[in-house]
């Protein structure tokens, strides 16, 4: 009976009684997906290894042609002629003539009023006076100056900045009441017009230096710590400082020098020079001298452009034309390359005369061949070409051009140059480097082989060799 009832199982297990059981075969079938996707996440891993395994590069990009320390800047001491007006009389000031302004002979220029009654009403005048659009410029202009030229170690700019501002609304208040109280001075004996009996330029500061000629600077004379200047103050009493008048457009800058620059100036009668303050370029005629205590000086004496200057006592210059331009590169470009040295009677020549290459010989068992190559020659001395070792192999046979005399190349020397990038592997560029400071080289503009301008240079080259690829 168990035999039976498993043999009923299995019929209502086939379905058929004698049906034969053939086994399924899937068919392989290929997803494209999966593949995409495992190519796309291979792809990945390789880039992430070789990011992160890649030795990175940084390039310099070649300027133009510059100076490095040729154009040296200096902290120049101004002179003028300056005639100093001192009250006559204890009293209240108001100022008439702008500051820097320029006065004929006869033109008022300050009042002292003894007992403050015209002072007063002076100040009711102004009052009712706005400033102009040009006033209200100037003072904007002052101020943003004075922001801006901030210097903790040159206090002599805000003295300045300082005095012209205070003289900036003296003389608002004297112009706006000149006409309502001259008419009625010459009646009141304790309020007193001061007029200029010279043309010239109105100034209201003094800082000590209105005597000084350019023989009498010394070296303290540049230095900050001792500088004060005293603008025209409200109240003044007997003898006090009122104004100074400058009455001619001739004008002297004095500057230090050290022993070397005394003899890079000395031999010239003009220098050109540039204003740092607002840009201005012009000539001036130069003179280097021992002042009175020994030191090196250089006299710049100029006959225009005074106004600009005229509150300012020390400014800041920088004399051009006495250094050697070229590129400016940091000090890490800077890479030593062995060159193969060859006689220069083993170059090639055209029959014009000019450099063709060489004449190289192979020998492959019992044949000569004579090959002509152009390797890159770097530079020419009087006795060797300096030749690329990339261009050349070592042991290399080189004829005499109409000669059977043969040369092995085998001499190197070493050249200074960087390594240019601008193909995506390193080239060797020879440079000749005029002048070394800090951070920095000037280097020779039209080397032979060498860089040039807009040129990608790597910064880090001690790291590199010729030729290499960088990736």
């Amino acid at each position: 009976m168990a035999e039976t009832g498993r043999t009923t199982r299995n019929r209502r297990s086939t379905g058929r009684e004698g049906a034969k059981i053939l086994p399924f075969r899937r068919e392989l079938t290929i997803n494209l997906g999966v593949i995409i996707f495992l190519f796309i996440l291979l792809y990945l891993a390789v880039s992430v290894i070789r990011s992160a395994t890649r030795e990175s590069y940084s390039t310099f990009t070649v300027g133009r042609e510059e100076s490095l320390n040729g154009n040296q800047t200096y902290r120049a001491l101004i002179l003028r002629d300056e005639q100093i007006v001192t009250s006559r009389w204890a009293g209240y000031v108001d100022m008439f003539a702008p500051e820097c302004g320029h006065v004929s002979i006869g033109s008022v220029v300050t009042s002292v009023d003894e007992i403050g009654t015209y002072s007063e009403k002076i100040k009711e005048v102004a009052e009712l006076q706005s400033l102009s659009k040009d006033e209200l410029r100037n003072f904007k202009t002052r101020l943003q100056k004075l922001s801006l030229n901030y210097d903790s170690d040159s206090f002599s700019a805000v003295y300045e900045s300082r005095a012209a501002i205070s003289a900036f609304f003296s003389t608002h208040i004297g112009k706006a009441s000149l006409d309502v109280l001259e008419g009625n001075a010459a009646l009141n004996e304790f309020f007193h017009l001061y007029k200029s009996d010279t043309a010239g330029m109105i100034l209201y500061y003094q800082d000590g230096f209105e005597g000084k000629k350019p023989e009498s600077v010394t070296a303290p004379d540049f230095e900050n710590r001792d500088y004060q200047r005293e603008t025209t103050a409200r109240l003044v009493t007997l003898g006090d400082f009122l104004y100074k008048l400058v009455d001619s457009e001739n004008w002297t800058l004095v500057i230090p020098l050290t022993a070397e620059e005394a003899a890079k100036y000395g031999s010239q009668s003009r220098i050109d020079l540039t204003f740092l303050k607002n840009g201005l370029r012009t000539t001036a005629a130069a003179k280097v001298y021992n002042g009175p205590d020994g030191s090196l000086l250089l006299r710049l004496d100029l006959s225009r452009y005074l106004v600009q200057f005229a509150t300012d006592r020390f400014t800041e210059i920088r004399l051009e034309g006495f250094g050697a331009e070229g590129y400016k590169i940091p000090v890490s470009c800077r890479v030593q390359e062995n060159v193969y040295l060859v006689p220069r009677e083993f170059e090639a020549r055209l029959d014009s005369g000019e450099p063709d290459g060489f004449y190289q010989e192979i020998v492959t068992g019992s044949e000569q061949t004579i090959r002509h190559i152009t390797p890159t020659v770097f530079k020419r001395d009087e006795q060797y070409c300096y030749v690329s070792r990339q261009d050349l192999p070592a042991e290399s046979v080189l004829l005499k051009q109409d000669s059977q005399d043969r040369y092995t190349v085998r001499l190197t020397a070493a050249m200074t140059g960087v390594y240019q990038v601008n193909a995506g592997y390193t080239v060797f560029c020879p440079v000749e480097i005029l002048e070394e400071s800090g951070e920095y080289l000037l280097v020779k503009r039209g080397t032979e082989q060498g860089i040039a301008t807009f040129d990608e240079i790597l910064l880090n080259g001690a790291r590199y060799t010729d030729g290499q690829i960088l990736r």
